[in-house]
């Protein structure tokens, strides 16, 4: 008789158990929660510095240069050695006792970015340093003032006379001892000069007067590069930004407008009060409003006037005051002068921020540079961060050609 294995059917009941809880088992598995997305996105770049200059880079010590920047995307600015923070943009008048050199930093989330220059100073040798400070007409003999700024006696010279770039008479200047200041006289010319005699401002032609001191470079100077000095004689050139605004292209960051506009309109807005332009940009912050100025003339008698691109004259420079309308509690806004390219781009010279402090700042633009090119020129205002109110007036904004 065969013996029953007693523990067979307890290993087979044990399987099915097992395996019947096996099949009904569920896995979880533990996920760890997502980080919150970030809310603010910050810069994805570093500031970028769009120019850091100095005019002139040379000085002899005790002159000034202007140190110049313009600054985009930077949430803190500073110069060193000496200046510390500032704005996006603007200028400095310095004198610095030695050659230095300036460092800016521009900072944002994203990093810095850094740029140099270096103002040399030259100090004076113990020589001497002849300058023209002056040339005026009476009746028909042309007059100049020369003066030795040197530490050192110039022995006997010569100034000569140009007349657009021709030269027509010569002077001589007997021993200028240093610091010493004297009057002379071109008298080898009889000065015809069209118009009233003696009176440049009521003539028709225009004419370049330059007067050289040491023109036959008799002496050792300490500086030869400033013994001219050139006056414009006869009609100067002048273009009035005010009194050619209502015949302005104006545009905003909203869009075209359309001259005569009021002061409240939300897309921006231009208008005259009493002698000033006032510019209001759009009412956002980063908004803006630009005026585009061209030669404005009439090409026949009674029609509409039509443009043309302006000419930029020898010796011009754009200069203006800028400030706030009214009592407006805001950031400020960036103001600037621009002019377009030959592919019709905007150009804009270096910004100047303006505050509402009261304060009339002057912005002034050398346009020397330009002489003899064709373009039309742009007025820009741009809000920042606290648009409302940010209407601004221009005072006396002109072109003019300087002597």
């Amino acid at each position: 008789m065969m013996k029953c294995k007693w523990y067979l059917p307890l290993i087979a009941i044990s399987l099915v158990v097992l395996i019947g809880l096996t099949a009904g088992c569920i896995t979880i598995v533990r996920q760890e929660p997502a980080a919150p997305a970030s809310t603010q996105q910050g810069p994805t770049a570093p500031p970028t510095i769009n120019a850091f200059t100095t005019s002139p880079g040379s000085i002899i010590s005790g002159q000034r240069t202007t140190l110049s920047w313009d600054v985009s995307g930077a949430a803190t600015i500073s110069i060193q050695p000496e200046i510390g923070t500032v704005g996006s943009s603007g200028s400095l008048l310095l004198s610095p006792a030695a050659t230095i050199t300036y460092t800016l930093a521009a900072t944002n989330q994203a990093g810095s970015t850094t740029n140099s220059v270096t103002v040399t100073v030259i100090t004076p040798t113990n020589r001497p340093d002849l300058v023209i400070t002056d040339i005026w007409l009476t009746g028909a003999v042309v007059n100049y003032t020369i003066k030795n700024q040197g530490n050192a006696d110039a022995k006997p010279t010569w100034t000569y006379l140009y007349v657009n770039d021709l030269k027509k008479a010569e002077s001589y200047v007997d021993i200028l001892a240093a610091g010493e200041e004297k009057t002379e006289t071109f008298s080898n010319l009889d000065w015809s000069f069209p118009g009233a005699a003696g009176d440049p401002g009521s003539a028709v032609a225009q004419f370049n007067v330059k007067a050289c001191a040491d023109a036959g470079n008799d002496i050792e100077e300490s500086d030869k590069g400033n013994n001219c000095l050139t006056k414009i004689w006869g009609q100067t050139f002048t273009y009035d930004f005010v009194k050619n605004a209502h015949l302005a292209k104006w545009r905003s960051s909203a869009g075209d407008l359309k001259w005569p506009m009021v002061s409240y309109d939300k897309k921006g807005a231009a208008y005259l009060l009493y002698d000033t332009l006032v510019m209001c940009p759009e009412p956002v912050s980063n908004g803006w409003i630009q005026g585009r100025f061209a030669d404005f003339y009439i090409k026949y008698y009674g029609q509409e006037t039509t443009s043309r691109e302006l000419v930029v004259p020898e010796h011009a420079k754009f200069t203006a005051r800028v400030g706030f309308k009214g009592d407006f509690s805001t950031d400020g806004v960036g103001v600037a002068l621009g002019y377009l390219d030959a592919t019709g781009s905007v150009v804009l010279f270096p910004k100047m921020d303006v505050y509402s402090d009261g304060t009339l700042r002057v912005y002034e633009i050398d346009l020397s540079d330009m002489a003899g090119k064709k373009t039309e020129f742009i007025l820009w205002v741009e809000a920042k961060d606290s648009p409302e109110g940010d209407c601004v007036r221009w005072v006396e904004p002109k072109i003019v050609q300087e002597e």
